[in-house]
């Protein structure tokens, strides 16, 4: 059992155990508990710097022309909190719960042209870990169950298994699902109600999209393979990006950007797909969070592009507010961060007491609007314009979800 395995098995073990609000020092230890593993020297990543939104495909294959690229709200500079008791409302099509309806379909049965979100229900406090199905739901907010692929849990050399869904597992255009497999990649091809399986070798765990026909695929560890899954080619990737926390691009020339972390240093770090260089890497800087006294540690989960250049990702570090006693360690946010200047320009403080990675960016609504999932709250809307805080479930869900609906 690799190092990275046995960290993923306590991961899933303590999901749903609150953090201690403790000293940095303690939650660097923590950080071993998490649920999704880090990385000494560079925890990866996430596309940046998209020019264009991506041409979606109908079922004639006709490509509808891209539309001029949106005009992008400013940022107002600053620290968010979450209320107590959010404002809700709902968001179509996606549902206030998601029980899963008596009357599913099956893909096979009933191709769905695009969907919006793929849903996998948690294992992880259930006594049977079988492989749970996966569900998409489309643009009218149907269900249909993904009953192609013969999918299967990941799992490592010593047996250990996982859920094989990822947040970043839904095509930019809603019409594929690329799904992580011991010795495979499998991408369901929705409209089509078929999968593709693509020899891969090692056990695979981790996926994000470069456009609608590249698919990086990671297996543990700095560095991915390329997928074209249309034609099934498999190639190595010279950029050594980090698919563990990727957002992947919608655009596929677009740069992939990941945060590093050593020591005391924070860089954004961006990559050219194709190029063993990094582009550039810059320095965090904190100067917008740092007057709040908000400390930032570690970047986790999928960092998501808003198509302008700017990033939204989840992360932990420490509060010790100027004016007096406060929370000191285990503080769970939500950042934005600029990937030319490398400047965090807006972060939501989620509280501490949460479930160790507690949380993930979706998806950008619009240019002002983020789609985040959370422990406590379900899927919430995030304006970063006006720190306004929406929740759109009437609770906690327990699935892991991949959303497109920007």
């Amino acid at each position: 059992m690799t190092a990275d395995r046995l960290t993923e098995l306590f991961e899933e073990t303590a999901a749903d155990v609150a953090a201690p609000a403790l000293a940095a020092t303690a939650w660097a230890t923590a950080r071993r508990v998490r649920r999704r593993r880090q990385v000494l020297a560079s925890v990866a990543a996430f596309a940046a710097v998209v020019a264009a939104t991506v041409p979606l495909r109908d079922r004639g294959d006709h490509i509808d022309p891209a539309p001029p690229a949106p005009s992008v709200s400013p940022v107002t500079p600053g620290v968010d909190v979450m209320p107590e008791k959010p404002a809700t409302k709902s968001l179509a099509p996606l549902p206030a719960t998601f029980a899963i309806p008596a009357d599913v379909r099956k893909l096979s049965e009933h191709p769905v042209d695009r969907a919006v979100a793929v849903v996998q229900h948690h294992t992880w406090e259930q006594l049977d870990q079988s492989m749970r199905p996966l569900y998409v739901i489309d643009v009218m907010g149907q269900w249909t169950v993904v009953d192609v692929g013969d999918l299967t849990r990941t799992r490592d050399e010593s047996g250990n298994e996982a859920d094989p869904l990822r947040s970043t597992a839904l095509s930019p255009d809603g019409r594929r699902v690329a799904v992580p497999q011991p010795e495979a990649l499998v991408v369901i091809d929705l409209p089509a109600g078929k999968a593709h399986r693509i020899p891969l070798p090692g056990l695979n765990e981790q996926v994000m999209w470069s456009g609608d026909a590249t698919v990086f695929v990671g297996q543990g560890s700095v560095g991915v393979t390329r997928v074209d899954w249309a034609t099934g080619t498999v190639s190595a990737e010279p950029a050594a990006m980090n698919a563990w926390i990727g957002g992947g691009s919608r655009d596929a020339a677009a740069d992939i950007a990941e945060f590093v972390v050593a020591g005391l240093d924070r860089k954004v770090r961006v990559w050219r797909p194709g190029d063993a260089t990094p582009v550039r890497e810059v320095p965090v800087d904190l100067t917008v969070v740092r007057p709040e006294g908000y400390g930032i540690n570690q970047w986790y989960g999928a960092a998501v592009p808003d198509g302008a250049g700017r990033i939204a990702a989840a992360a932990w570090g420490d509060h010790v507010p100027p004016s007096g006693p406060g929370n000191y360690g285990g503080v769970q946010m939500l950042t934005v961060v600029d990937s030319t200047t490398g400047r965090v320009d807006r972060l939501l403080d989620l509280g501490a007491g949460r479930s160790k990675v507690c949380c993930d960016i979706l998806d950008w609504l619009d240019d002002r609007t983020v789609l985040a999932h959370t422990d406590k709250e379900g899927l919430i809307t995030w304006d970063i314009r006006t720190g306004e805080i929406t929740r759109i479930t009437a609770g906690p869900i327990g699935v892991t979800l991949s959303v497109r609906l920007g």
